[in-house]
């Protein structure tokens, strides 16, 4: 059966998602929506089937669509899934599911009231680093390290991340990827406790987490790296009989020497956020629930929200706090 998309937004993670169903068997894009028009990545991604729409709303309601593929700002998302549930649509949303607890909390009422199926894109969860180091046994839960260092992402329509009432900031945006990943890891947290630096066009902050098992998790998160830079990411888990770690820094674990040159490529055949997409497509075929669901969503959007708080406060913020 192939599946049908409707893919709203043809920013960054637009044209990210549309690389990965280009490679896919069985799923086609055929409708596309973007405000200014998504003619170029239609275009682009040789979507030969895909209507052009400039309003997700008219998406929903002309085109025949399985599922509607949410990649636009944060802000949209709630009104987004609202007409996807009463077009009947399932929906995959991009992280953070929402900018404030209120409107995560109804889309995930929302979702489940009317049965329509919901994934949101903690693409972490996927990388085969990340999966790895999540299945070594450490021992007792230690001490947990994340780096995530970017710089300032300019690509956001009408500069919509550097409006932090749009965005979240940094916390929301960028350091939610690790919160979500050690609560996958060592489950619920307890405390937060968090410090920031920001400029109009810059951010980096410091969480820490306090599980509810007595572990300890730190996460760096920066949009103030130069613009030279690429993304850095980097983790350590440590227990009491172990210690795991990875870095992000370029590796070569395949290489040829030719006549001509040298080559080098890594023996993954997908990444990770093909294969978040796929897992997303084979729960719509055999009716499983997705690995991220609207609840986990939720609450590494509490937490990153926790860290905002103290950030402002300048102590700590307990979890229950946050409602």
């Amino acid at each position: 059966m192939t599946l049908s998309i409707g893919l709203a937004g043809t920013g960054f993670m637009g044209q990210v998602h549309s690389k990965q169903y280009a490679q896919m068997d069985d799923v086609t894009v055929t409708a596309v929506s973007a405000p200014s028009g998504p003619d170029d990545l239609i275009e682009e991604y040789n979507f030969t089937q895909a209507t052009a729409y400039t309003d997700t709303t008219a998406l929903l309601a002309e085109a025949d669509v399985d599922f509607l593929d949410v990649c636009t700002p944060t802000d949209t998302h709630l009104s987004l899934v609202r007409a996807a549930v009463e077009a009947d649509v399932d929906v995959f949303l991009e992280k953070p599911i929402a900018g404030s607890l209120e409107e995560a909390l109804e889309i995930d009422r929302l979702t489940t009231d009317e049965d329509v199926t919901i994934m949101v894109g903690h693409v972490l969860r996927y990388f085969p680093q990340y999966q790895a180091a999540r299945k070594r046994d450490v021992g007792t839960p230690g001490v947990a390290r994340t780096r995530r260092l970017s710089p300032f992402p300019e690509w956001g329509s009408d500069d919509w991340y550097a409006d932090r009432d749009r965005s979240g900031g940094v916390f929301l945006d960028l350091a939610i990827h690790d919160i979500d990943y050690l609560r996958w890891c060592w489950g619920e947290v307890e405390e937060v406790f968090a410090r920031r630096h920001r400029k109009p066009r810059a951010e980096h902050g410091f969480v820490t987490l306090k599980f509810v098992n007595g572990a300890v998790g730190y996460v760096e998160a920066s949009w103030a790296q130069p613009i030279s830079r690429e993304l850095t990411m980097e983790l350590e888990l440590a227990g009491d009989s172990g210690l795991v770690e990875f870095n992000s820094a370029p590796i070569t674990p395949y290489r040829e020497w030719t006549e001509d040159g040298t080559s080098s490529e890594s023996p993954l055949r997908h990444n990770a956020y093909y294969r978040e997409l796929e897992h997303f497509v084979q729960c719509l075929r055999t009716g499983a629930e997705p690995d991220v669901t609207a609840e986990d969503a939720i609450e590494a959007l509490r937490l990153s929200i926790a860290a905002r708080q103290s950030a402002r406060r300048n102590k700590p913020v307990s979890v229950e706090e946050v409602a």
